[in-house]
């Protein structure tokens, strides 16, 4: 009979041969990085990514493995892959000038780190900053402005004048069509971006930056091309359809999220209390109520007050939660059931990735101690 100490030894022999494996495929990736900054090629392929962990899967099935378990060990060296790529990938010596308004900020500090590691030469400027704001802005390549939407008209007054006809002038404001509109005779390049994540993320990689061109140049195609080439996934979109989108990506769920936590405080139960009790799914949404609980409240004051398509989807939000309330308190299963089944129709074609992605979400949680 084999020993423990022999069929631990052959253990180890198979994390050995895991483990060179894994570096051989790193080499290759840094060869293919090489060969992306030579060509100037971007580094990021959502595309293939697909295909690779689709291939992973079925492999593993084939392998007699659990398909998550061998789509999770090449997603782990594929991430180091990606790092791997970005440490070799071309940074232009020549990067523009960025000034950046508002720079102090948690979304003005990310931007600057990002910017900076793609060669640019990043200032920051911000409410107490002593010096001439109009001679930062004439000298800036690019000017780019990280203010809540309160500030950003008497922003775009005081900056507007002082811009060079060869810079870029943008944002990254949650709204987009009254900054845009408020760019009118800039006289330079403008540009409204919208970056769907926040300043807590460690890349770009996998995250979707909402653009929405007004004047573009030169300028423009510097920092669209740097966002792609870190792996973000650009959305073109007119800033009018930008924020009747938002009214469902953002009002909605931020008004819904909201309304949660306060009902949930006033329970009187301690959040530490429930948790004794949570389901991971639970678990889930508890952190998803609690981050956003953690964040500045100016910036979803100005998501749900200024959005201009708020009032009819949060109306429609009233409606659907009077009608359950009205099925459930008049014990009506029947109409209960078939509200439903027919909002299941509406998910249909998204219900297969829902259910995969939220198992990943809560596998993932629930190796946590």
């Amino acid at each position: 009979m084999t020993s423990l100490q022999e069929l631990r030894a052959e253990l180890d022999a198979a994390d050995e041969a895991l483990l060179v494996a894994a570096a051989e495929r790193l080499a290759i990736t840094r060869r293919i990085g090489a060969f992306k900054a030579a060509t100037r090629t971007g580094t990021f392929d959502r595309s293939r990514e697909e295909v690779v962990l689709d291939r992973a899967r079925k492999r593993s099935v084939d392998l007699g493995l659990p398909a998550a378990t061998g789509a999770a060990v090449i997603q782990a060296v594929m991430e180091a892959g990606h790092t791997a790529q970005e440490t070799v990938q071309h940074r232009p010596d020549d990067g523009p000038s960025v000034l950046i308004v508002g720079g102090k900020g948690a979304m003005g500090q990310w931007f600057a780190r990002c910017l900076t590691s793609r060669g640019a030469t990043v200032d920051i400027t911000d409410t107490d900053d002593p010096r001439d704001r109009a001679a930062l802005v004439a000298a800036s390549d690019i000017v780019l402005l990280s203010v809540s939407m309160r500030a950003m008209e008497p922003v775009l007054h005081d900056v507007i004048p002082h811009m060079r006809p060869d810079a870029l002038l943008c944002d990254i404001n949650s709204l987009k069509a009254n900054v845009c509109a408020g760019y009118a005779g800039a006289g330079c390049e403008t540009l409204g971006l919208h970056p769907m994540f926040g300043p807590t993320t460690s890349s770009l990689r996998r995250q979707k930056v909402v653009v929405c061109r007004v004047n573009s140049g030169p300028r423009t195609g510097w920092m669209l091309n740097q966002l792609a080439a870190m792996g973000a996934e650009l959305v073109e979109a007119t800033p009018e359809d930008h924020d009747s989108m938002m009214a469902l990506v953002q009002v909605i769920t931020h008004f819904r999220t909201i309304a949660t936590g306060i009902t949930l405080a006033r329970t009187g139960v301690s959040i530490v209390e429930s948790l004794r009790y949570t389901s991971p799914i639970y678990r889930l949404e508890m952190s998803v109520i609690g981050r956003l609980f953690a964040q500045d409240p100016e910036l979803y004051a100005s998501i749900l007050f200024d959005n201009p398509d708020g009032d009819r989807v949060r109306h429609l939000l009233s409606e659907a939660t009077a009608e359950l309330h009205t099925l459930i308190a008049g014990r009506d299963r029947d109409g209960f059931l078939a509200l439903f089944k027919e909002t299941a129709t509406w998910f249909s074609d998204f219900a297969e990735q829902a259910q995969q992605e939220s198992d990943r979400i809560i596998e993932t949680l629930i190796r946590e101690p």
